[in-house]
């Protein structure tokens, strides 16, 4: 690694040596490596194997959850020896290395851009935010101290002189990781102050674009799962969320509607899309947070996760996405290992590392204990940061997604998925047609007069084609569906209707679900195509009637919006018993 390459050559056989080799062993942070514990392995009903503790129970955590975890002897403390190497020449070189500038010297070869980070940069990040949160744990005593004595100013301007260098490093991490906070905070325990007394809540970050999912998805948690968590709802100033859409969340009781760029320093940030969602979740009150989606909708009171087994372990609830796309993306192990020195238990064992899909998390709901991961939060939001996004993470993944657990392996800090993967949930083939845009190369091919494969009709003026395949009942399609730690359906996502991106799109019944362990992925139709006899299951009747009452609080919205271009006003179809996996397709006869 550079920084054992830059030390060894500076380091000398002196009294200053023997401080010098306590910082480097703090700052190398480990050899690359896997967890080894007492520990032995256990193969999930998915295939997946994960360690499992030798004292774990048949219903133990470590066999319903994929549990991230880490070696001790990794997560290395902040000592006072620490503290004295800062004080040396060499100790300043690693100082300046970890504060140096990211971005590389303008040249020919990189068209003069001044802002493009360099090659090794996540490396050093991660090095930087690993001697952050130990430099941070040690030092929050002597803050809360200061804080009881109404003296905090004094933490940066008069510290006391055993510990005045490693708070002046603090500060500089800060300066140089974490800018955008400084706007509105003297110092980052500030803000993690503000958690103290924050309760549990639900952060949505909502758009004018998004407003006809979510008043659907606020009616399901105040009218139908009688959810009563508070809500906070983040938006990108006057342009992003109208007045009127505001007025209208805020009138629900216990919600209320939050500019963003008045918390967060946004010129720096310039965020937008998929990135607002962490900085919604660093800005929130709330001590311990629901993440939510506009297009989520829950089967029951969101509030059952944080009593999920794997929250109270590890502080988070985690899912994970669809098996898609094997292979794509690059080599992603390759990828985590040029920057993490050290990793849990967990990457190993993922898709990314075998090359099976090239989505792991699925970011829609994401449960965190923010006092508990607060680091790994300030992490998450760093690899978010405007540059680290559009030139890194952005590039890497899809979106925010893959962000959530990243930053945890980079910072060191536990987390849990429950391990099952991303499912389906609507009816039992697909006698619902929709319409999906053919490529430009299969339309210009059609309109030259060659046949195509597909035998569904085409409007070549738009190149939508109508797929109607009712007889296809090896499968499920509908809406992506996510499970509780039991593997029974808890939420899904993409909305109420057959596809949410094309106009009229009929609801869905809702009859039956399938795993994405038991089937294979039609991505084109969203539908999962069941490996064998069976794997269709059939949504309970208590659900179905759940799900029923979700269609008509989409509807009501539909009806108050009256804007048939923005939101359709659709038939909500009849709810019986006998049209299910078991007993029905869920549109047409029985089977």
């Amino acid at each position: 690694m550079q920084i054992i390459t830059f030390l060894s050559s500076t380091l000398r056989k002196t009294q200053t040596l023997r401080i010098i080799v306590v910082l480097v062993i703090f700052f190398t942070l480990a050899s690359v490596s896997r967890y080894q514990g007492s520990f032995e392995f256990s193969i999930d009903e998915d295939g997946q194997v994960q360690s499992v503790p030798k004292e774990a129970t048949e219903h133990d955590v470590y066999y319903t959850h994929h549990i991230a975890t880490f070696n001790p002897d990794d997560i290395k403390p902040w000592t006072k020896g620490d503290t004295a190497a800062l004080r040396t020449p060499e100790g300043q070189r690693v100082v300046e290395y970890l504060t140096d500038s990211p971005f590389q010297e303008p040249s020919s070869e990189n068209n003069n851009n001044p802002y493009l980070l360099k090659e090794d940069y996540f490396s050093v990040l991660t090095k930087r935010l690993r001697i952050y949160k130990a430099l941070w744990h040690s030092l929050k005593g002597y803050h809360d101290e200061l804080v009881k004595k109404g003296n905090q100013n004094q933490f940066y301007n008069a510290p006391p002189t055993d510990i005045a260098p490693a708070v002046q490093l603090l500060q500089r991490l800060e300066q140089v990781t974490f800018p955008w906070i400084r706007k509105h905070h003297n110092m980052i325990y500030d803000l993690f102050r503000e958690y103290e007394q924050g309760g549990r809540g639900i952060v949505m970050c909502v758009g004018n674009g998004h407003t006809k999912y979510a008043r659907a998805a606020l009616k399901v948690l105040r009218e139908v799962v009688k959810s009563k968590l508070p809500v906070e709802i983040y938006y990108m100033g006057e342009r992003d969320l109208s007045a009127e859409n505001r007025a209208w969340y805020e009138q629900l009781e216990n919600v209320r509607t939050i500019d963003i760029m008045t918390v967060i320093d946004n010129d720096m940030l310039k965020l937008g899309g998929w990135a607002i969602k962490p900085f919604a979740l660093l800005a929130s009150k709330f001590s311990e947070a629901i993440l939510m989606d506009s297009d989520a909708y829950f089967l029951a009171d969101p509030e059952v996760m944080f009593e999920d087994e794997g929250y109270k372990e590890t502080g988070t609830v985690y899912f994970y996405d669809r098996t898609l796309f094997p292979g794509a993306g690059g080599d992603k192990k390759q990828w985590l290992e040029s920057f993490l020195p050290s990793m849990s238990n967990h990457p190993s064992k993922t898709r990314w590392f075998k090359q099976k899909g090239d989505h792991e998390m699925e970011s829609g709901v994401v449960v965190m204990d923010k006092k508990r991961h607060f680091l790994s939060l300030l992490a998450i939001c760093k690899i978010n940061d405007y540059y680290e996004r559009n030139q890194v993470t952005y590039k890497r993944t899809w979106g925010d997604k893959e962000s959530f657990w990243i930053a945890m392996e980079m910072i060191q800090e536990r987390y849990s998925f429950i391990r099952y993967r991303g499912g389906v949930i609507g009816n039992v083939g697909d006698a619902i047609p929709y319409k999906e845009v053919l490529p430009q190369e299969e339309i210009d091919r059609y309109l030259e007069g060659e046949t195509l494969t597909a035998t569904n009709p085409i409007n070549p003026s738009t190149g939508e084609q109508t797929h109607r395949s009712s007889a296809n009942m090896d499968r499920v399609c509908g809406n992506q569906l996510h499970f509780d730690y039991k593997g029974q359906p808890l939420w899904w996502n993409s909305g109420v209707v057959r596809d949410k991106f094309t106009q009229k799109s009929p609801y869905l019944k809702y009859t039956a679900y399938m795993k994405d362990e038991d089937g294979a992925w039609d991505f084109g139709t969203s539908c999962l195509i069941q490996k064998s006899p069976g794997a269709i299951m059939e949504v309970e009747w208590e659900q179905r009637q759940i799900a029923f009452e979700i269609l008509k609080a989409d509807r009501d919205v539909a009806v108050e919006l009256n804007q048939p271009d923005y939101k359709n006003i659709l038939e909500i179809p009849k709810l019986t018993k006998s049209e299910g996996a078991k007993g029905g397709n869920g549109n047409k006869e029985a089977i």
